[in-house]
């Protein structure tokens, strides 16, 4: 460590505390399982600022912030929570300048009798100390425990640097709602299958969630001017990973930047345009977990619930970057949230309400660099390959539909569902599609169901059957899919009315 920079770190005790409700909660509290990464470390969340102070067994940063100023601030201060084994630990905190050097290692040992601890250090800023972004890496027992990331400034020895300006909330909703576009896409037809966002990231170049151009034969850009104007050209894509890039016939030269690939982590500050019916709203995008799924790879989970019409916005870090796409399906076509419970245990009593409150974003380090990009693709072309699914057109003929286990006839109404799930096993014998029937007119619809799997292949198809309704008459139908004769994964379900898809769900076999 050179003699222009002075650091001292200043190490508190680590806090114990496991608050639910105002009250310390103990039952049942057991040792989390390892992260993704193999350290059974997992960062609740990290957050710098230049002062806080002890409330009893808490510690409040006052003035949260990342960037901190040489002469005006006297110390930065770096915070962690963690979820963690119980029993003794090994702690070190290793501050890196913006070169990448680490300038001071600091460690001590601390018995964590609670499975949340946390723990805070500090460093003093002086007139040597380096301008640009610096980070500190946590370590327990040697396994990695996070990482936070700030900026400092004003250093006389970095007067030229470039260092990156933190706007205001006022500046990043300007920014998201100045770049971003609504996205309807039509059928055939015309018909509008449904609407998303997009934001523009290069000469007439919209980058956008593959599920918002899904189904799509052409797609109608709104933007806030009150024109619009059609596309049916695709630059690039990736189905499973939830992203398309569009090339639209007019628009601005430049868009969003976008933001480093370095990946993310839990605590960092971001944000998102949340679209709704009377307008829209800057919305918290923090970064409060990640995952990692088969074949649709890394996602993040931010702290708010983003609704349907927001999805294929950008996720904005604070210097008004994008860093995601907004949406993040696990499977193509399936909602993003109800979908998680497919991944669950076949015992989870895990309910897609459990997650409305949590957001779904693809990381920019799955997102392409749009510069170069200059061969397009049609909607029709990508519809040829199975790329993209056929568009549900709801019908009115049925009270509702679902996938259940059945108990038998045990009404003189017809068969009675057992349990209604997703998730199914191999003592399940049969997933059943079991649909009410009612409509006000006299109507006959011939009806097929078909198993496809997650690549959109067809499996299977059931015999075409014709169901009679009228005013009043109640009907129900039941389809049976033999689970012994699939192989164990996930797969989709479309129910077929006069060769239109007005049903569709996802369904897991397990072993």
């Amino acid at each position: 460590m050179g003699s222009h920079l002075r650091v001292k770190l200043v190490l508190c005790s680590l806090l114990l505390a496991f608050l639910l409700g105002g009250r310390c909660q103990a039952q049942g509290v057991g040792s989390p399982k390892p992260t993704s990464t193999g350290s059974p470390y997992k960062v609740l969340r990290s957050v710098s600022g230049a002062a806080g102070h002890q409330d009893g067994d808490r510690y409040v940063m006052d003035d949260p912030r990342s960037v901190f100023t040489v002469g005006k601030d006297s110390k930065v201060t770096v915070y962690f929570e963690w979820e963690g084994p119980l029993g003794p630990h090994h702690f070190e905190g290793l501050w890196k300048s913006p070169e990448g050097r680490i300038v001071l290692i600091s460690d001590f040992r601390y018995e964590a009798k609670g499975p949340r601890y946390s723990g805070y250090w500090s460093m003093l800023l002086t007139e040597g100390t380096p301008s640009g972004e610096w980070n500190i890496e946590a370590r327990i027992d040697g396994e990695p425990a996070g990482m936070h990331s700030f900026v400092i400034t004003g250093s006389p020895a970095a007067v030229n640097s470039s260092a990156p300006v933190v706007l205001s909330s006022a500046d990043l909703y300007k920014k998201a709602f100045e770049s971003t576009v609504m996205i309807e896409k039509l059928g055939a037809d015309g018909m509008v299958l449904g609407r998303g966002t997009g934001f523009w990231v290069g000469d007439s170049q919209l980058l956008t969630a593959f599920d918002v151009i899904d189904s799509a034969a052409s797609l109608r850009i709104r933007l806030h001017d009150g024109s619009q104007f059609s596309t049916d050209k695709v630059l690039a894509w990736n189905r499973w990973q939830d992203w398309a890039v569009l090339k639209t016939p007019s628009g601005p030269k430049a868009g969003l930047k976008a933001g480093s690939k370095d990946p993310l982590n839990v605590g960092d500050r971001c944000v998102f345009l949340e679209m709704g019916p009377v307008g829209a709203k800057l919305a918290d995008g923090s970064i409060t977990g990640k995952n990692t799924f088969p074949r649709a790879g890394d996602r993040l989970l931010v702290a708010s619930g983003i609704t349907n019409l927001s999805f294929g916005g950008p996720l904005l870090d604070e210097y008004g970057n994008y860093v995601g796409v907004l949406g993040g399906s696990i499977l193509p076509g399936g909602d993003p949230i109800k979908t998680l419970i497919l991944l669950s245990d076949p015992g989870s009593t895990g309910r897609p309400s459990d997650w409305e409150t949590t957001g779904l974003v693809v990381p920019r380090t799955l997102l392409p660099d749009v510069a170069g990009l200059t061969a397009t693709t049609s909607l029709s072309e990508l519809a040829g390959r199975g790329e993209l699914l056929s568009p549900v057109v709801k019908s009115d003929s049925f009270r509702s539909a679902s996938l259940a286990t059945i108990a038998g006839k045990e009404r003189a109404a017809g068969f009675m569902p057992r349990e209604y799930k997703r998730v199914f096993t191999r003592r399940d014998t049969n997933v059943t599609v079991y649909v009410n029937w009612q409509t006000t007119s006299k109507e006959k619809l011939n009806c097929i169901v078909r198993l496809y799997n997650m690549d959109n292949k067809l499996i299977d198809e059931s015999k075409p059957r014709e169901i009679s309704l009228g005013p009043g008459k109640y009907v129900e139908t039941t389809w049976n899919i033999p689970v012994n004769v699939i192989p164990s994964g996930i797969f989709r379900v479309d129910l077929v009315l006069n060769d239109k898809v007005s049903w569709r769900d996802f369904f897991r076999v397990a072993d």
